[in-house]
């Protein structure tokens, strides 16, 4: 359910948007699909929050790839990995399902990590996020590093390759599963705590949110009905569709605001039986309600 605060209220209303109004908008586009939809915004200067079903969990498909990349950059401020080094990519990560790296493979078997780093987030390549979850340590490093960050909103418990195999398997029981999943509301928390530079170093800070400002995945998604112009720094993720259920189609980020300071939003949309143009066009008209509110 979607509350707020006197505060909260005050603010839209002074913005000439109401909280019910606001409330309204969100429920209506979330009821004309027959998935489950997740959303949460916060106003990172005031810390103004909404959410809608922002405590259930829905499957990260490759949105996983930003925490990824974070504990990566997080390995790069302890010395234990340097940006500029040379990675090996092995067989066992390759693959050429949307992936420039698997492309170019066996010709070319070292990467920067950097150059990896980018394309795993930017374009969501899946031979480098195998090649990152393995080097990072796999599962059990990145969960104790999310738990160290105290982020226990999202949940890293299989590499993407194994989870697209068992989503393949079972959908249902995927969607259902709460193992590499996220809720709404944990995932503006990351969003507002990486941009205000309380997880990573500033250079990193600022390379991740570089990084996703360079996303060309979902362009339909979060910035599909936001003014031209409108900086955004996002991670989308889609699973695959198995007996007309589609798993989860999620776009995560930051949006500039344009009389200064920064929007965080998550949306999530579960089990639809919709196409991708329809689950894109509802996470688009989330992402504008919420741009509306707090444009100023």
């Amino acid at each position: 359910m979607m509350q707020f605060t006197r505060r909260q209220y005050l603010y839209l209303s002074g913005v000439g948007l109401s909280a019910n109004t606001l409330s309204d908008q969100w429920r209506q586009i979330a009821a004309e699909t027959d998935g489950t939809v997740g959303a949460a915004a916060m106003h990172l200067g005031s810390g103004q929050h909404v959410s809608l079903h922002g405590g259930e969990r829905f499957p990260l498909a490759s949105v996983c790839k930003l925490p990824i990349a974070m504990h990566i950059l997080a390995m790069v401020d302890e010395g234990k990995l340097a940006r500029g080094a040379e990675i090996e990519v092995v067989k066992r990560d390759v693959t050429l399902n949307f992936s420039e790296v698997g492309r170019r493979w066996p010709k070319q078997r070292r990467f920067p990590l950097d150059e990896l780093l980018l394309s795993m987030v930017a374009t969501s390549d899946n031979t480098a996020v195998e090649t990152l979850y393995r080097i990072g340590g796999g599962a059990a490093a990145i969960t104790a590093r999310l738990s160290g960050w105290q982020l226990d909103g999202v949940r890293i418990d299989r590499s993407e390759r194994q989870c697209n195999l068992d989503a393949a398997r079972s959908m249902r029981r995927f969607i259902a599963d709460p193992r590499d999943t996220a809720t709404a509301d944990g995932t503006v928390q990351l969003l507002q705590r990486l941009y205000r530079g309380e997880l990573l170093s500033p250079s990193s800070t600022a390379r991740i949110i570089e990084i996703l400002q360079a996303t060309t995945t979902g362009p339909a998604r979060i910035k599909g009905l936001l003014p031209a112009g409108v900086v955004v720094a996002h991670k989308t993720g889609t699973t695959g569709t198995a007996g007309g259920l589609n798993g989860s189609t999620n776009d995560v980020g930051l949006i500039a605001l344009p009389k200064a300071g920064q929007l965080a939003l998550a949306v999530y949309v579960k089990g639809s039986t919709g196409d991708l143009p329809a689950r894109e066009t509802i996470i688009a008209r989330i992402a504008k309600a919420a741009f509306e509110a707090w444009r100023g």
